[in-house]
């Protein structure tokens, strides 16, 4: 189900690599600068039937801040590979309304009465690096460097969208950089999230296989 055409937000065109030891030395080679590090905790929710999560919907909370990822109306066409896209929003009264309708229910005064459980909870320490615009484009390309507290650590290529064209630039962008940095995969890397359901969550994680949203 496509979200209502009120909701607004930011397409994320993002690619996950392995971090290589030295990958660091390579961002800095290509004149990235770190932005910040920082440690957070997310808390993801669904309902007991994976309801959300079935529909590629990902709601999470971030300290006091809702958001929630979903797949774009529009965004890179015929994306395949280790790339992915969302649309990523974080106005709590368009997420309480996107997901109230996901769910088939009134919408709310806010999430907390929609019943909504915790099904992942986790620690992560970033490091964040930015490489500047290239080519005439208007954003640089965020690099994030991630280690969870279950012992998982992933990197993401990451460039912000908001039209159509600019989600096929950003997915040309994103592949470059990473194979200048000599991670580029035709594979998917598993992310934070598949990583901590596949083990601690298998139940949910194999229905969420079977439905080939992971």
């Amino acid at each position: 189900m496509l979200p209502m055409p009120s909701l607004r937000g930011t397409i994320e065109v993002e690619r996950k690599f392995v971090p290589l030891p030295g990958v660091e030395d390579h961002l800095r080679a290509l004149g990235a600068e770190l932005q910040y590090e920082l440690v957070f905790q997310d808390s993801y929710y669904d309902r007991p039937d994976f309801r959300l999560t079935l529909a590629d919907l990902w709601l999470r909370r971030r300290g006091d801040r809702w958001e929630l990822k979903q797949p774009p109306a529009w965004g890179v066409r015929g994306l395949r590979g280790a790339s992915t896209q969302y649309l990523e929003l974080s106005g709590e009264d368009d997420i309480a309304r996107r997901v109230s309708e996901e769910l088939g229910a009134p919408s709310p005064l806010g999430l907390d009465a929609l019943g909504l459980q915790p099904f992942a909870t986790f620690v992560t320490h970033r490091r964040q690096f930015q490489l500047p615009p290239r080519g005439g484009a208007a954003r640089g390309v965020v690099v994030d460097l991630d280690t969870a507290d279950f012992g998982f650590a992933v990197g993401e290529v990451e460039v912000l969208a908001e039209t159509q064209e600019e989600a096929q630039s950003a997915l040309r962008e994103v592949e470059e950089i990473c194979q200048e940095l000599g991670v580029l995969s035709d594979s998917p890397v598993p992310g934070k999230m598949s990583t901590f359901l596949r083990l601690n969550r298998p139940e949910h994680y194999a229905r969420l296989v079977e439905a080939s949203v992971l």
